[in-house]
């Protein structure tokens, strides 16, 4: 067995700790288990600039391959550069990637180029800690010091969701304002998000339907206070939008991840723009917008089937406009045109549109469907919410949830109390 040490302190760490993952996973180990991930401060020799001073998120990785140590040296080497860390640099210096050979089960070795074990994990109690929370039989530490500041894990993907409107159902009007909105949206990256979504256009059951400068309007002050954390990679947004004006306006100012079209009925034209700027595209099922009791789903039919024959069609129509797999998400529209029976049946086998070939993300935290098994009014729904997530999270690719946190204090307790998960 091989263990090995993946850190970041600059850029989205998170977004270069999976790159690393994927690439070992490509590229080297058939099976890659994963600890937690850890915040921790920065250390650093004396007389270090201050600005090399940027916490770190550090986690372990191990698995099996059959690459020899010194040419697997060489191949995590080539992934760092891949990933965009100089083949030159600074010892010491902020890094976007550092991938490290910890231990190797039955090898010692001692080169001028590796040294196994590491020897510096005996100065970095964060590796010991987590080592120890592998397998504390195998791994002997007798002064392990806790020290993090935030706890993390990579798997599920969980999309953030702001609300810059007045009247969301479970928090309108509670990040209207652009400050407050783009502190919960700098929270949300923080605590762990993957993307984080703006919205300024309510669209639960009776909502008004705003012009669209005035959605506009409500989503520019916002993303003016992201833009510098956009630019450096540190946070990625998708807008949450069916405006084709709207979307053209902010494809020319800013550098955004996704387009969520909960109508999933773009023109070709918008639809083509997105995808010349290099945005991924997120295409909700949904009958009306906003949705109504009265317009769902024929109940004779399978709901599954509907869904998955709307998506065939969509798919096949994004990719004669530019869109690849990779670059294309579909949602089955959870509360969007379906009764709270249908909308269960969707999420119950939410597995079978992992044959549609692309990237599959449900929209389910705080919905009305909930009020099938709980009276608890909507902003009050995050316990349920979290334990259909734990339920999806291996049926699909991206969890869109209002409370990133708590998603992730539950799925660090599950990885910990697991020892690990495969990716």
């Amino acid at each position: 067995m091989i263990y090995l040490s993946i850190g970041s302190n600059i850029g989205n760490r998170h977004e270069n700790l999976s790159n690393a993952i994927d690439l070992l996973k490509k590229n080297i180990f058939k099976n890659l288990q994963c600890s937690i991930v850890l915040e921790t401060t920065c250390i650093l020799p004396p007389g270090a600039p201050k600005e090399w001073d940027l916490p770190f998120l550090n986690m372990v990785v191990w698995g099996e391959c059959e690459i020899a140590p010194e040419q697997l040296l060489i191949s995590l080497k080539e992934i760092e550069y891949e990933i965009g860390r100089p083949k030159v640099y600074e010892k010491w210096a902020p890094r976007i990637i550092d991938l490290d050979i910890l231990l190797i089960d039955g090898v010692s070795l001692d080169t001028p180029n590796l040294k196994i074990p590491h020897p510096e994990i005996v100065n970095r109690p964060f590796l010991q800690h987590l080592l120890m929370l592998i397998n504390p039989l195998q791994f002997h530490y007798t002064k392990v010091k806790e020290d993090f500041a935030k706890s993390f894990v990579l798997s599920p993907k969980l999309v953030g969701i702001v609300n810059v409107t007045t009247d969301s159902f479970s928090d309108g009007g509670q990040y209207f304002s652009p400050e407050l909105a783009v502190t919960r949206a700098l929270e949300l990256a923080s605590d762990g998000a993957k993307i984080v979504e703006l919205g300024g256009q309510s669209t639960r059951p009776g909502a008004k339907m705003l012009t669209p400068d005035q959605e506009y309007d409500h989503l520019k002050p916002v993303l003016d206070g992201l833009h510098e954390y956009m630019q450096r990679g540190e946070i990625r947004i998708s807008i949450d939008t069916f405006c084709p004006t709207v979307i053209k306006k902010i494809l020319q100012n800013y550098p955004i991840t996704w387009v969520n079209d909960v109508k999933g009925n773009l023109n070709d034209y918008t639809l083509r723009l997105i995808s010349e700027h290099n945005c991924s595209i997120a295409l909700m099922h949904s009958l009306s917008i906003p949705p109504t009791k009265d317009l769902v789903i024929d109940y004779k039919l399978d709901s599954i089937e509907t869904v998955s024959k709307w998506a065939i069609k969509n798919i096949a129509k994004l990719q004669t406009l530019g869109f690849d797999s990779k670059s294309i998400i579909i949602d089955p529209g959870i509360g969007f045109g379906k009764s709270m029976y249908q909308n269960i049946w969707l999420l119950r086998y939410a597995q079978e549109f992992k044959n549609l070939g692309c990237k599959i993300m449900v929209g389910h935290s705080r919905k009305s469907f909930m009020s099938a098994f709980t009276t608890e009014p909507a902003p009050n729904r995050d316990l349920e919410t979290i334990a259909i997530s734990d339920i999806l999270k291996d049926k699909t690719d991206y969890l869109r949830v209002h409370n990133i946190r708590d998603h992730m204090r539950f799925f660090v307790a599950q990885n910990c109390l697991n020892g690990g998960v495969y990716t």
